[in-house]
């Protein structure tokens, strides 16, 4: 294998998205996570999550909490597993592309770096934020779009930890500008297991199984008073009921096929009946105060984060508005989004919302585009520089994301 293949990683609070720059085929997304079956000494990590035959009472274990990594071993470990049996590539050769949290701090940077550098050994290595990379992408599959020529939009980025509203422009993040919520996809998998716990089946130690129950049955009502009447009563129109792994024939369950004849397990704490809490789960983004976080919806947070921007580029951000993350993928997202942020924008500014392509996957194409660009070979930090920085008082300056596309504009 050539030296100084470049490898591109988009490391998620749940998932990886890993690949060889250049090579949109060999993407990959890995659990970013060590698990173990409640009883047996037998553990898995990263891909060999995938192949768990036993989901119940999976015991997972996570390197990142809240956003920001905070086990740096089993972090280690995961990179490691997946450098080497994923994409198959010897560390010691690789120049590395890697997303890092928005906000990060100093010194969660400096213990990545000696992470990278000393202990996986990787010779270069190049780092910045999921919504910059995000846009380019977006820009790349759109590139008749003012704003996108630009460099500039506002990135929703509903993540496993936070969901962020994130004014760019110029290919730079208005940091000043960047709001939050305190809810992401893991809130919303624990908030979905108290529900079905109370109603249903107690599911309180099947987060696993629960985060793949939420991304097969959860939607965004366009009205949730409306839905939330039509779902009273067994003839609910939202009821669905999820046959629960076997361990055997069935690893993961699956949704009862009633339309089809299929009839319900004869043991009931087999099959979870799931009804308001299809929609009454994702509702808690748009109205957080719904389950007690006293913080702003996502329409009135985007609201916040555009007019805290310079207003010259309020009519550029809200004319695209970019959905990433696994949240918005629920079915329902972005139209939802659309009606309740529409009232909130000055009448003379157009609102253009945009479903990313891909939304689970696009940082990783927009950091394979900066890794494939011929300018981006002098924004990498390399051992010697990284090196020298550690034998100074004055770090040498990191090459930055934004800088790489700014003397192509």
């Amino acid at each position: 294998m050539a030296p100084h293949q470049t490898v591109v990683m988009d490391n998620g609070g749940c998932t990886i998205k890993v690949g060889l720059a250049g090579d949109l085929s060999s993407l990959r997304m890995i659990p970013n996570c060590t698990a173990k079956v409640k009883g047996e000494r037998q553990g898995y990590i990263a891909d060999t999550v995938l192949a768990c035959k036993d989901v119940l009472s999976l015991v997972v274990r996570r390197p990142i909490d809240r956003g920001y990594v905070v086990s740096w071993d089993l972090q280690r470990d995961i990179w490691t597993r997946v450098l080497k049996h994923v994409v198959g590539v010897n560390a010691s050769t690789i120049r590395l592309v890697l997303t890092e949290p928005l906000f990060n701090l100093p010194a969660l940077h400096d213990t990545l770096l000696q992470v990278l550098f000393e202990e996986i050994g990787v010779q270069e290595v190049f780092i910045g934020p999921p919504p910059v990379f995000s846009l380019r992408w977006h820009a790349h599959c759109h590139p008749g779009s003012l704003a996108n020529t630009a460099g500039c939009g506002l990135v929703v980025d509903a993540g496993f930890s936070f969901t962020h509203a994130v004014p760019v422009f110029d290919w730079r993040v208005l940091q000043p500008a960047v709001r939050r919520i305190d809810l992401g996809g893991k809130a919303l998998t624990n908030h979905m297991k108290a529900l079905v716990s109370y109603r249903s089946i107690n599911m309180m130690e099947e987060t696993y199984l629960m985060e793949l129950i939420k991304e097969q049955l959860c939607f965004v009502s366009q009205d949730p008073q409306t839905d939330l009447v039509a779902s009273r009563g067994k003839a609910s129109r939202h009821r669905r009921v999820y046959v629960l792994p076997d361990g055997v024939s069935d690893k993961l369950g699956h949704v009862l096929d009633e339309a089809g004849g299929e009839t319900m397990p004869i043991q009931k704490d087999t099959a979870l009946v799931v009804n308001s809490e299809r929609f009454m789960v994702p509702e808690a983004i748009f109205h957080p105060s719904g389950i007690g976080l006293e913080q702003a919806g996502l329409a009135e947070t985007i609201a916040a984060a555009v007019q805290a921007a310079h207003p010259t580029l309020h009519g550029l951000l809200y004319s695209n508005v970019l959905l990433t993350g696994g949240t918005t993928t629920c079915p329902g997202f972005k139209e939802r989004l659309e009606s309740e942020l529409r009232p909130l924008v000055p009448d003379d500014y157009e609102l253009g919302i945009f479903l990313a392509d891909d939304p689970l996957t696009c940082a990783w194409k927009g950091a394979a585009l900066a890794a494939a660009d011929p300018a981006s070979s002098a924004r990498f930090i390399t051992r010697a520089q990284y090196q020298r920085s550690t034998r100074t008082t004055t770090p040498t300056p990191e090459p930055r994301l934004e800088d790489l596309w700014a003397d192509d504009e």
